[in-house]
């Protein structure tokens, strides 16, 4: 778990250092870049469960794998809703 800064740090970051407030530009596109790197983050475990399950000799590791796999669909399905 983050701790609750990390929005801060981002922001400052940024900016180069302090800040006063934002323009939504500014505010759109830190929240874009961090909506892709969640869309990344999903995508790329969906395709780890996916080579784990084709590899995978044990049918309730793979019922498991699948259950995650579902899981990850759903979630990616969830972030890109409306994106199209």
């Amino acid at each position: 778990m983050t701790d609750a800064g990390w929005a801060e740090r981002k922001v400052a970051r940024k900016l180069g250092g302090q800040y006063i407030s934002l323009s939504p530009k500014l505010t759109a596109e830190l929240l874009l870049a961090e909506h892709r790197r969640a869309v990344r983050v999903v995508r790329c475990e969906l395709e780890k469960h996916q080579r784990r399950r084709e590899c995978e000799t044990n049918a309730a590791q793979r019922d498991m794998l699948g259950g995650a796999m579902l899981a990850c669909s759903n979630i990616l399905a969830a972030l890109q809703k409306g994106r199209t």
